[in-house]
């Protein structure tokens, strides 16, 4: 299964000015860096770099074919002959998700798309190492979830592959219509609905209705896997066409739930869970209430799509934490680092606090917590309310990192907590320095924040020392 120039510029909907038809082309690449010879480069431009600016690199290393944006050609290579052709489209991002739309289209496997406000990556591993047990899976890497990363995902997509997940994150209207016309899942998972990108998504109405469009996009063939314990899903989910399976950590109707509590471990968590009618015990490498309730969403989809219990089982057996996600750091002085420096929103820095305040038992906990970016006018409520639940989750310090932050310390001294206990720190370097010279023994330390706070220089500062 390969390209040629001239299914490239079809699948694009660009115009070749130069070069023949019929050349074959290898990969579709944005990246001159880990292009190979006779690779198509399409030109992206990016709020950073653009692509544009690497077209004369891009064939230097021997690139086949360059999709750019009519009229950017470069001057360069105007002036000298080539051998590369050119294919110019209106939109380059656009025309990436055409190709990666068209390749996906030749595979008729089963594709999981996973979005939410908070888990999407937890479950997205999850289901992806379920379905590992007996097929071959293609899944994200990193953070590509976005109208690149998903695009460069499906374009991975190779004959052997058997099923494919896909985790979908969206930050503004239209992403997630666009998302699934270019991913065309057939299996839908929507974790939850919190507020998360509120600067472009506004409210959680607004929310439910644009990640609400992964599942109705599905056929009435196709599978929509439904969380009970979230009422804005329970209600969308009442008239899709879709067939669905759903799931709750308590409610009985639910077709997979825990058919008792979970009891944590210092590996992991164990739990008995339903599907269906059959009860299987299960332990995965998990922390916290919020990851078992991935690992029910994981369950429930792989068990609709029809891989049997065993499955399940092996699968949550052999579950690795994902980095920065709730990863768990056991220091030679006892103290227990909880790394979740990935990314924050109110809900999932909730989650995070009392699953780290239920593990410490009442001893030492020393909070983090860094700005919450992307809430819009709601920005400084919203922390401070996260403030407001530190000290009912056990915390007995805290250390805050950015201006919104400030909200934070804010809401935990209005609702009773110790103002000598918090501090605000300047830069990563002063929090982890605080840290190393005033250790508490056998403490707790959570450290969370968004992704552009960079909170996980705190933790390799603290486990460096």
């Amino acid at each position: 299964m390969t390209w040629t120039i001239g299914s490239i510029v079809e699948a694009s909907g660009g115009r070749l000015t130069t070069g023949n038809p019929e050349q074959a082309a290898g990969r579709i690449s944005t990246d001159t860096r880990n292009m190979a010879k006779e690779d198509c480069f399409v030109a992206l431009s990016g709020e950073n770099h653009d692509g544009h600016s690497f077209v004369m690199e891009a064939i230097s290393r021997g690139a086949s074919v360059i999709v750019v944006e009519s009229g950017r050609l470069p001057d360069a290579f105007r002036s000298n002959s080539h051998a590369t052709a050119v294919i110019e489209v209106p939109d380059t991002l656009y025309a990436l998700g055409e190709l990666a739309r068209r390749w996906r289209s030749r595979f008729g496997i089963q594709v999981v798309g996973v979005t939410g406000s908070n888990g999407k990556t937890g479950t997205k591993e999850l289901v992806a190492g379920m379905l590992g047990q007996r097929r071959r899976v293609l899944k994200n890497r990193g953070n590509f979830n976005n109208l690149i990363g998903v695009p460069l995902t499906l374009l991975e997509l190779e004959p052997g592959h058997e099923a494919a997940v896909v985790e979908l994150g969206i930050n503004v209207p239209g992403e997630m219509a666009r998302l699934v016309e270019i991913s065309s899942p057939t299996v839908g998972i929507i974790t939850n609905v919190h507020p998360a990108h509120l600067e472009g998504l506004q409210s959680l109405d607004r929310i439910v209705e644009e990640k609400g469009k992964l599942w109705l996009s599905l056929a009435r063939d196709d599978l929509a896997v439904v969380n009970l314990d979230d009422e804005r899903l329970r209600n969308f989910a009442r008239n899709l066409h879709a067939r669905s399976v759903t799931y709750s950590m308590e409610n009985p109707s639910a077709d997979v739930a825990p058919a008792g509590p979970p009891i944590s471990r210092a590996d992991g968590v164990s739990f008995p869970l339903r599907l269906g009618k059959e009860i299987v015990e299960v332990h995965a490498s998990l922390f916290g209430i919020h990851q078992v309730q991935n690992a029910v969403a994981a369950a429930a989809a792989v068990w609709a799509m029809g891989e049997p219990a065993e499955v399940i089982v092996s699968g949550l057996a052999a579950h690795v934490p994902v980095r920065q996600r709730m990863q768990v750091h056991r220091l030679d002085d006892g103290r227990i680092v909880v790394d979740d420096a990935y990314n924050a929103n109110p809900g999932s820095m909730k989650a995070a606090l009392k699953a780290v305040g239920t593990a410490s038992g009442g001893g030492p906990f020393i909070a983090v917590l860094g700005d919450m970016r992307e809430l819009g006018p709601d920005s400084a409520a919203l922390h401070r309310e996260v403030g407001r639940r530190l000290k009912a989750s056990g915390v007995t310090r805290l250390i805050t990192l950015g201006d919104a932050s400030r909200h934070i310390a804010e809401g935990a001294v209005e609702s009773g907590f110790d103002r000598e206990a918090c501090r605000h720190a300047v830069n990563h370097e002063e929090a982890a320095g605080w840290l190393t010279k005033e250790q508490v023994g056998n403490a707790w330390i959570l450290v969370k924040g968004s992704r552009a706070m960079a909170m996980e220089k705190v933790v390799e500062r603290i486990l460096k020392e």
